[in-house]
C-alpha cells in the first residue's frame, strides 16, 4: 500500500511539474522530476509538495548510487561531524577532523517544491552506520597507488621492514646513507648488494579516509604495503617428505621469499621440516616495488670444446679410443642480477670472469669408417648457468631434475652428451620434448621446450649442441627443462651423474 501511495505521489508530482513547466526554466523542471523519481527508492522516504516560497536549495545525500534522503539544512550535517569527532574520534585521532565516508556524496539542487523534513533521521542513519572519514597521513606513490596511516613513523618503519625482506640490514643501512657496500674480492664467493631502492617516488599530504583504510600501527601498515588493502594471508601445513624447495615450488614462491616470510621457523632451504608446521605461503602483491641489484660471484664449470675427432685409418672399422681424456675447467664468474620484491627479473648478465683451471679438450681416435655417435658417458647439464628449481623427488613422483638458466630463462636447451635423436614430439604433460639415445644404454629426456626441437629423429648431435629452446609448454609453471637420464629404461638421479 505504501509503495502505491509513493507511486501515485510521484505521478501527481510529475503532472504538476508538467503543468507549470512553461512558467519556469527547463533545467529546473528536469531537476524536480529527477528528485521525485529518486525518492521512490530512497533509504529514508520523504513526501514532497508544492511550495509557496519560491525556489529553495536542498541537498541530496547519496550512499554509492542510492539516495539516503534530501537534507534541508546542511549546517546540521556540519554540526554532526564536529560532535561525532569530539565524542568518538578525537582521542584516537587528535588535532584532525572528520568528513563523510568515501561512499557518501552530496548533490545540491534548487527546487520549486518543499520536501518533508527528515534531517534528524538522515543524520541518525549516517551516525549509526559510521559513514565517516578521518583525516590522516595520505601516502601517494608515483604509480597512482595510495595508502593512509595514522602515524607517519609507522609507515617509515613498515616500509623499511618490507625492504628488509629482500636485503640484509647492513647493506640497507649503507645504501640509505649514500655509501657503497664492500666489493667482492677476486676469489671471494658470495654476493653483495650493489644498489637498492623503491621504484616509486612517494609524497605525503593530509587526506580523508575511512577508518578501515587507515593503518593504525606499524604491523597494519606493513600488511598493506606487502599485500594491498584486499590481501589475505595464506598458510600451508607441512606433510611427510616435504622440503623447503618443494613447498616453494608448489606455492609458486622463490626460496628466499619463503624463508623471509617464515624467518621465525625457517633458517635454511636445506633444513628438515617437522610434520604439521604451519608456514606462511602468501604471495607478495604490494602496491610498491623494491628493486635490488646484486653482484654474485660463483665458481663455475668451464666446459672444453667439443671432442676433437682424429680419424685413423690404422684402426679397424668400428674401433675407437680416447687419446686425451676430457677435463672440466673452473672459473670465477661474476654476475649482475636484478630483483623486484624478491623475484628475479630474469635479465641478469655476466660482468666478469677469471679462469682458475683451463679445461682439457677430449681427443678421440676412431676408425675412418666410424661416425662418432656413441655417447662419452660423461653428462653435462642441458642449460648454461644452471639453477636447479626442483630436484629428484622434490615432490611425489618427480623422477627428474628441473633446471633453469638463471640469467636467460628462454635460452638454448643443450644436448647432455652426444647421441642420436630418437624422439621429437609433444604431449600434454611434457609439452614439446626430445629424447636422445646415446647408444651405450643411456637415453636423456628434455621436456617443456618452447617449440619443437631443432632436429628430426635420426640426427646425430654432439655434447653441448643446441637442440631447442627453453620453454614452459605442457604442465609447467615457469620456463625450465625437465631433464631425465635413463639407463636401460630406468630413470636415474641426474645430480649423481652430471659432471662425472
Amino acid at each position: 500500500m505504501k509503495q502505491s501511495y509513493m507511486l501515485l505521489g510521484s505521478i501527481l508530482a510529475a503532472l504538476i511539474l508538467t503543468w507549470i513547466a512553461p512558467y519556469f526554466r527547463p533545467n529546473q523542471v528536469h531537476s524536480d522530476i529527477a528528485a521525485a523519481t529518486l525518492l521512490d527508492d530512497a533509504i529514508i522516504p520523504q513526501a514532497m509538495s508544492a511550495s509557496n516560497e519560491g525556489q529553495r536549495t536542498y541537498h541530496i545525500i547519496y550512499e554509492k548510487e542510492r539516495v539516503i534522503g534530501i537534507l534541508s539544512d546542511k549546517n546540521k550535517l556540519d554540526a554532526l561531524l564536529v560532535d561525532a569527532y569530539e565524542q568518538s574520534y578525537q582521542q584516537d585521532y587528535p588535532n584532525t577532523k572528520l568528513g563523510l565516508g568515501e561512499d557518501i556524496h552530496i548533490v545540491d539542487e534548487v527546487s520549486l517544491f518543499t520536501y518533508e523534513d527528515k534531517d534528524e533521521e538522515i543524520l541518525n542513519y549516517i551516525h549509526e552506520n559510521q559513514l565517516f572519514s578521518v583525516e590522516a597521513h595520505k601516502i601517494e606513490f608515483s604509480n597512482g597507488e595510495v595508502m593512509y596511516v595514522k602515524n607517519l613513523d609507522d609507515f617509515v618503519a613498515a616500509r623499511d621492514a618490507f625492504a628488509l625482506n629482500f636485503i640484509d640490514e647492513e647493506s640497507y643501512r649503507l645504501l640509505n646513507s649514500g655509501k657503497e657496500t664492500p666489493e667482492l674480492g677476486e676469489y671471494q664467493y658470495g654476493s653483495r648488494v650493489k644498489d637498492a631502492a623503491f621504484k616509486e617516488d612517494m609524497s605525503v599530504s593530509r587526506g580523508l579516509a575511512p577508518i578501515s583504510k587507515i593503518a593504525k600501527s606499524e604491523e597494519e601498515a606493513l600488511k598493506i604495503i606487502s599485500y594491498g588493502y584486499e590481501g589475505e594471508s595464506e598458510y600451508y601445513t607441512t606433510q611427510e617428505y616435504d622440503t623447503v624447495q618443494g613447498i616453494a615450488w608448489l606455492n609458486h614462491l622463490s626460496i628466499p621469499h619463503l624463508l623471509a616470510l617464515n624467518s621465525d621457523v625457517l633458517v635454511s632451504e636445506n633444513q628438515l621440516l617437522k610434520v604439521g608446521t604451519e608456514l606462511n605461503v602468501t604471495s607478495i602483491n604490494s602496491p610498491i616495488h623494491f628493486e635490488v641489484t646484486k653482484e654474485n660471484q660463483v665458481e663455475e664449470v668451464v666446459y672444453p670444446n667439443e671432442t676433437l675427432i682424429v680419424y685413423d685409418d690404422t684402426l679397424r672399422e668400428g674401433s675407437e679410443f680416447i687419446e686425451t681424456k676430457q677435463e672440466l675447467g673452473r672459473e670465477n664468474a661474476r654476475y649482475q642480477e636484478t630483483f623486484v620484491n624478491g623475484q628475479s627479473t630474469g635479465s641478469g648478465k655476466k660482468i666478469s670472469s677469471v679462469i682458475t683451471k683451463q679445461p682439457v679438450r677430449e681427443v678421440k681416435r676412431v676408425g675412418t669408417k666410424v661416425y662418432p655417435h656413441i655417447g662419452s658417458g660423461h653428462f653435462r647439464w642441458p642449460v648454461e648457468v644452471v639453477s636447479i628449481t626442483c630436484s629428484w623427488y622434490c615432490y611425489s613422483g618427480h623422477q627428474a631434475t628441473d633446471v633453469q638458466n638463471r640469467y636467460n630463462f628462454w635460452g638454448h636447451v643443450l644436448a647432455s652428451d652426444r647421441g642420436t635423436v630418437v624422439t621429437n614430439s609433444f604431449d600434454y604433460m611434457g609439452g614439446y620434448y626430445m629424447i636422445i639415445d646415446h647408444n651405450n644404454g643411456y637415453q636423456t629426456y628434455y621436456g617443456h621446450m618452447s617449440s619443437p626441437g631443432f632436429y628430426p629423429p635420426g640426427t646425430v648431435v654432439q655434447q653441448g649442441e643446441p637442440i631447442g629452446n627453453i620453454g614452459m609448454t605442457g604442465y609447467a609453471t615457469g620456463p625450465h627443462v625437465h631433464f631425465e637420464i635413463r639407463y636401460n629404461g630406468v630413470r636415474l638421479d641426474p645430480e649423481t651423474l652430471v659432471g662425472l
